[in-house]
């Protein structure tokens, strides 16, 4: 046995996260645990790795990983970076902002593998990338200029290359497109040292496909997983990018000429993007195809290299700064990385205080308090007083949203948000977009890999080959 989780409880202030738990994971076995955002999976897994979040406690059980406790200094020496390989929710954060991917990895090889000259190190990184999807060109590029669905292939890259006893993926595939996801997965069940596996996904396809066995976490206790009944999406409404052209239909946001590109790459061209009031727009492509560089790009977060942008009919700065120093039209960017996003010393009441403060600040009436934004959102009232670190991955994500709709931006953007949450959660979110928009007359941009999140869409938009149609 690999790893050996027996009758662990961890608790809160407020009760119970994992009681009695079992669970024994075995090598070359992919073992899945499913279960609604914020019913402890990853808590679950940190505990394997020896590690509890701020407010959490071990009451009761043990854990042992290769006869090894992670609790104890000793053991996490031993273990860490050799014996257990984690996948994070947040890709993005867990790489080096100012080193290259390469040189990253390169630290790595040299750790697990002493003694080897850098030829043998470049041959193991260049088969790792292989194996994870990774394309080789893209080692040479500094983390921020990933995509990220790219960022998680290159830390899943990272695990092939260290080859450890125990992997840990949290969520491998929610910024990935179909196609690369299950790639992927198709690796990391046939890895040839034959580690044992634990899977956290909300992706049931991907579990079914995957897994040798699946448990369900709900109210701290965990038991072999029901079969999930197949989605059944409903029709899209597909225009063009110009959006609708009715008589009377007020523009929000009307994006000519767009043209950006990343790391000399080009990935968008003389592009046009108009969104209507009260509108609901997905994009879908494949990873890396420039999703995240359009969000960023209207958000005012990376300017791109042509264009003309206009809110509600008035030109508007590509650079954000600009615009909020001349007190121009805010648009939302709610990104893949919740933890790099969240100030990790800030409450979630302050986060929200402040959106809401900025709202006032343009003129803009205030919406729902705090407490009802968040119970729209699936989130209960007492997360307000907790820190980033305290709350789940699809808790973090949902606080991001949270905060973007308080500040009533003209147009929400969301970069993958339902990725990390589970079907009931993201039907309950789409929802709450729903109901805000409508209350609000702004729009909302949703970049999604997920056909049945796109199907709720009032368009659906692809980029693909330098083009958005």
């Amino acid at each position: 046995m690999t790893a050996t989780v027996s009758s662990l409880t961890i608790t809160t202030s407020h009760g119970a996260v994992l009681d009695a738990v079992d669970l024994d994971l075995r090598p070359g076995e992919v073992t899945a645990i499913v279960g609604e955002s914020g019913a402890g999976k990853t808590t679950l897994a940190h505990a394997v790795l020896g590690h509890l979040g701020a407010g959490l406690r071990r009451t009761a059980g043990r854990v042992e990983v290769t006869g090894h406790d992670p609790f104890t200094p000793e053991g996490r020496a031993v273990l860490r970076g050799r014996v257990t390989g984690y996948l994070p929710q947040d890709p993005a954060s867990a790489l080096d902002p100012r080193r290259r991917v390469l040189s990253q990895l390169r630290t790595a090889a040299r750790i697990a593998h002493p003694g080897e000259s850098r030829r043998d190190h470049d041959a193991r990184i260049r088969a790792a990338a292989d194996a994870a999807d990774f394309d080789a060109a893209l080692l040479r590029r500094h983390p921020a200029q990933l995509s990220g669905g790219q960022a998680q292939r290159s830390l899943l890259a990272w695990t092939f290359l260290t080859r450890p006893r125990l992997v840990i993926l949290d969520e491998p595939t929610s910024g990935l497109d179909p196609d690369t996801a299950r790639r992927v997965s198709a690796a990391f069940t046939r890895l040839p040292w034959e580690p044992a596996v634990l899977l956290i996904s909300h992706d049931r396809a991907l579990v079914d496909r995957a897994a040798h066995r699946v448990f369900e976490l709900a109210g701290g206790r965990l038991q072999a997983a029901t079969a999930s009944p197949p989605p059944v999406p409903r029709p899209a409404r597909h225009r063009s990018p110009d959006g609708p052209t009715g008589d009377g239909e007020e523009r929000v946001l009307a994006a000519d000429g767009l043209t950006i590109r990343r790391g000399g790459v080009p990935l968008l061209r003389n592009a046009s993007l108009h969104l209507a009031a009260g509108e609901f727009v997905a994009v879908q492509g494949v990873s890396g195809s420039g999703k995240t560089s359009l969000a960023r790009a209207l958000c005012g977060l990376a300017p791109p290299d042509a264009g003309r942008l206009c809110v509600h009919d008035a030109p508007v700065s590509w650079d954000g700064a600009a615009r909020a120093r001349t007190g121009g039209p805010f648009l939302a960017y709610v990104g893949q990385d919740a933890r790099a996003a969240l100030n990790p010393y800030e409450t979630v009441r302050r986060m929200l205080a402040r959106a809401v403060a900025a709202a006032h600040r343009r003129g803009i009436p205030p919406g729902p308090g705090p407490k009802a934004l968040l119970d729209s959102l699936g989130l209960t009232a007492d997360v307000l007083d907790r820190t980033p670190d305290r709350l789940s991955g699809g808790q973090r994500h949902r606080v991001m949203l949270a905060r973007a709709l308080a500040a009533v931006p003209a147009v929400v953007v969301c970069d993958e948000t339902l990725a990390s949450l589970d079907r009931t959660t993201a039907r309950l979110v789409l929802g709450a977009l729903d109901a805000w928009r409508r209350t609000t007359g702004s729009a909302v941009l949703l970049i999604t890999h997920h056909d049945e999140v796109a199907a709720h869409a009032d368009r659906v938009l692809t980029l693909s080959g330098e083009r958005l149609e």
